[in-house]
Parts: structure tokens; C-alpha cells; sequence
């Protein structure tokens, strides 16, 4: 018996069932909403590429960003981001177990 649910991500206009283990559903969705903004962002730096080239460039970029994170210290707005996301996530755990 499975005890992931099924969650519906819509990335480039595309609609995408994904499973994701129980109370890891908001990090599914928050990681969704960042592809689709960097694919958003790069759309408008280079109208004329494929949705296939958008989604590997956006991919490549938060690669990029992930790995260069590693190298060096977080800033200031990025720590205040990332504290937003354990919150809701705080938050969306508590929800459930009531």
C-alpha cells in the first residue's frame, strides 16, 4: 500500500501527474513554481527558443545556482527566501496533523 499522493503540476502549459511521499507535497509544488518562474524568465530573455531549449536552459541555470550555493555564503534575501519556504512548509505539516 502506497502512502504518496498524486499531485497535478502544470510546467509550460503541460499538465504533469507526479507522486510525492506524504507531507512532502508543498516542497513538489514550491519546486513546480520555481521551474515555471525561471522557464518564465528565460521565455523573456529568449522569445525564440523551443520549449524543450527553455526547460534545459531554466534546468541548467537552477543547477548552476544550487551548485554555486555550495561555494558561497547565502545572502541576506536568500536566507529570508528560504526561511519563507520552511515556514509554509512548518506551517502545511501542522495543518495536516490537525
Amino acid at each position: 500500500m502506497s502512502t504518496d499522493s498524486v499531485r497535478v503540476l502544470r510546467i509550460l502549459g503541460r499538465e504533469y501527474s507526479i507522486k510525492a511521499p506524504v507531507g512532502e507535497e508543498q516542497v513538489l509544488q514550491d519546486a513546480a513554481a520555481m521551474l515555471q518562474a525561471e522557464i518564465a524568465a528565460n521565455k523573456k530573455k529568449f522569445p525564440y527558443v523551443t520549449a524543450n531549449e527553455l526547460v534545459v536552459l531554466s534546468a541548467l541555470n537552477l543547477c548552476a545556482r544550487q551548485v554555486g550555493a555550495i561555494d558561497t555564503p547565502p545572502d541576506d534575501a536568500d536566507v529570508t527566501q528560504r526561511l519563507a519556504l520552511l515556514n509554509r512548509r512548518i506551517r502545511a505539516q501542522l495543518d495536516n496533523a490537525s
